[in-house]
């Protein structure tokens, strides 16, 4: 047993004490505490809190500490939002961007329309939840204050549904997406299937109401097809497909992306997935969307086409990005940009918009350093940074969304 004091909180959301010129991580503390420990090295498990912050609150989840979903339902509100702007500002000054962030945007408990669980068959019956913090071990729950109540009010329809799905040898994920015609479950990692197990998830998931089920990329039985309303379009993403997690942060965003490129005559979308910002920009816009999944474009092109004529042309591209990104000559004729790339950012890509003559781009990210990094590249390259907009759809989590716009 060793007691530390706690300094600060860390990025990824742990208490940082320091020790022999050492860090050491310590989950569920907070800054101005003396904790107790268990363990060696850089990361150890608290034992007790021996001196309390007053920024220490009472966790909404019985299951906090636990489960793996949440880190930070310890912090108070006001902490809470202090720190994770912090997380933004600290990345910007890395890169030597001076720049006040906007007001952080945050969300209410119970909003999350999207959720991966996990599940494993064991002796003692199925654990369906998700996995425990740095470990591979299911943590069984009975309530989530993040996600929807369309997918809460399910667990026990989920539980049953993942009982007759055979496992392997790593846990079932389960990808639970809240639509507007019900809910669209996709699991990956099962084996093969029988034909009778496939008739009994079949039978089971239009019995309990589902809307989709696939499993392994397989579409067992589609009831209705999902349905997620993005402008005048309607889209049904393809199984697992990536939409923003929370709905309302996804309108924010859009409207903040929208209304920065409201007088661009053509717009690229890269890394524009089902369609989240190109549906909605081609209701001024002409419209070039790229994304490397192809299933995504095809449900953005029939999303579009079935708008019959209401919204601008959007001419789709599948293309990795990442190994091939849009050179600044294909961009001549783009008035403005939009990217929104996964966590590791777009450098490549935002070397060839820098070298563009686009004139405005709205630059969204779930990473505020890689964000940074790409941040710095358009400046460097003329750009200037008019605003940065920090969402908060992952709620007791070190995730932060952010929107920045630039023009020059």
């Amino acid at each position: 047993m060793n007691d530390f004091h706690i300094e600060e909180v860390g990025r990824k959301g742990d208490g940082v004490a320091h020790h022999n010129a050492d860090d050491i991580y310590i989950p569920f503390t907070l800054a101005g505490e003396k904790v107790r420990t268990s363990g060696t090295g850089p990361r150890r498990e608290l034992v007790e809190v021996l001196e309390v912050s007053p920024d220490r609150i009472d966790a909404v989840c019985r299951h906090f500490g636990e489960c793996g979903g949440c880190q930070l339902q310890h912090m108070g509100a006001d902490a809470y939002l202090n720190w994770k702007s912090a997380l933004l500002n600290e990345a910007l000054e890395r890169a030597d961007i001076a720049i006040k962030p906007e007001p952080m945007i945050s969300f209410a408990d119970h909003s999350r329309r999207k959720a991966v669980f996990s599940a494993r068959h064991t002796s003692a019956g199925l654990l369906f939840g998700f996995q425990e913090r740095a470990d591979n071990r299911v943590v069984d729950i009975g309530e989530c204050p993040v996600t929807v109540p369309e997918i809460t009010e399910r667990f026990e329809a989920l539980r049953d549904l993942a009982s007759s799905v055979p496992g392997a040898k790593m846990p079932l994920r389960i990808s639970v997406l809240s639509t507007r015609n019900g809910l669209d479950v996709d699991i990956e990692d099962a084996r093969e299937l029988t034909g009778n197990e496939r008739q009994t998830l079949v039978r089971k998931a239009v019995d309990l109401g589902f809307a989709r089920l696939t499993v392994n990329t397989e579409i067992l039985v589609e009831s209705r097809k999902p349905e997620l309303v993005m402008g005048s379009a309607i889209v049904t993403p393809p199984p697992g497909a990536f939409v923003q997690a929370i709905e309302e942060a996804e309108q924010q965003m859009v409207e903040l992306v929208t209304g920065h490129l409201r007088t661009c005559k053509t717009v690229a979308d890269l890394y524009c997935g089902v369609g989240t910002f190109a549906l909605r920009l081609a209701e001024r816009s002409k419209v070039l969307a790229v994304e490397a999944s192809r299933p995504a474009i095809h449900s953005l092109d029939r999303a579009w086409r079935e708008t019959a004529g209401r919204l601008k042309e959007i001419k789709t591209e599948t293309r990795n990005l990442e190994r091939s990104p849009l050179g600044f000559m294909e961009l001549k004729h783009m008035d403005g940009l939009v990217i929104d790339p996964p966590r590791a950012g777009a450098e490549l890509q935002t070397r060839q918009i820098a070298k563009s003559r686009v004139r405005k781009v709205a630059a969204v990210s779930c990473n505020p350093a890689t964000l940074s990094r790409d941040l710095e590249i358009l400046i460097e390259g003329g750009f200037k940074l008019k605003s940065i907009t920090p969402v908060d759809q992952f709620r007791y989590t070190p995730h932060l969304e952010a929107v920045a716009l630039l023009e020059r």
